[in-house]
C-alpha cells in the first residue's frame, strides 16, 4: 500500500503517524526502562518498537490511537525479549541491569541517592508486575485507563484497580517519609 492510499479506517497521513511516533518516543522509552530497570535495553526496544510501527503504518487500522499501537507494539517486543533471555538463561531484573537503580539497592548507590529515591525504587520494585506495569503506563507514559486497557487486553475497571492497589502499597511502604514530604 502507498503512503498515499488510505488504510482499512481511512488513515491517509504518513506525517501524522510520524509526528505521533516521535511524540510518544519518550514515554516509550520511559515506560520500557521501568518495566526492565536497564535503560540502554529500553532505548534499543524503543527503537526497534518505533522502527516496527513506522513499517507497519500502512497496516495500521486506527481502532486504537497511534499511541497506544505503539506502546502494544513496545510492549510485545518487551516480552518477546524477555522470552528469549529466558530461553538463554538470562533473566534480566532491575536488580542484575546495572545501570539504573535497582529493587535493593547496594552501598554504592545508595551513597549516589538520597533515601527516599532509593526507597521509592524498592517500592515500586515490590509491586506485582501487573501492577507496575499499569502505573508506569499512567504515570509515567499518560496513557488514559482505557488506552491502558486497550494495551493490556483487560476492563478499565481492572486497570484502575491496579493503578490504585499500586498506588495503596506505595503509600503504605512509604509512610516513614510523609512527614518530610509534608514540611
Amino acid at each position: 500500500m502507498a503512503d498515499s492510499e488510505p488504510n482499512a479506517r481511512g488513515v491517509t497521513d504518513p506525517a501524522a503517524i510520524r509526528r505521533e511516533l516521535v511524540a510518544a518516543a519518550p514515554a516509550v522509552r520511559a515506560y520500557l526502562a521501568g518495566l526492565g530497570g536497564d535503560w540502554h535495553e529500553a532505548e534499543d526496544l524503543a527503537q526497534e518498537a518505533l522502527l516496527a510501527a513506522w513499517g507497519a503504518r500502512a497496516g495500521f487500522d486506527g481502532r486504537a490511537s497511534v499511541r497506544t499501537w505503539v506502546f502494544t507494539i513496545a510492549r510485545n517486543r518487551w516480552i518477546d525479549r524477555r522470552r528469549r533471555d529466558k530461553t538463554h538463561g538470562i533473566e534480566q531484573t532491575m536488580e542484575s541491569a546495572g545501570t539504573t537503580p535497582s529493587n535493593t539497592p547496594g552501598p554504592a548507590t545508595i551513597a549516589g541517592r538520597n533515601e527516599f529515591a532509593g526507597a521509592l525504587q524498592g517500592a515500586l520494585a515490590r509491586l506485582s508486575e501487573e501492577q507496575r506495569e499499569a502505573l508506569l503506563l499512567r504515570e509515567k507514559s499518560g496513557l488514559t485507563f482505557p488506552e491502558i486497557a486497550a494495551l493490556l487486553a483487560v476492563p478499565t475497571a481492572t486497570v484502575k484497580s491496579r493503578v490504585r492497589y499500586a498506588l495503596l502499597k506505595l503509600a503504605e511502604e512509604l509512610r516513614s517519609f510523609r512527614a518530610e514530604l509534608e514540611s
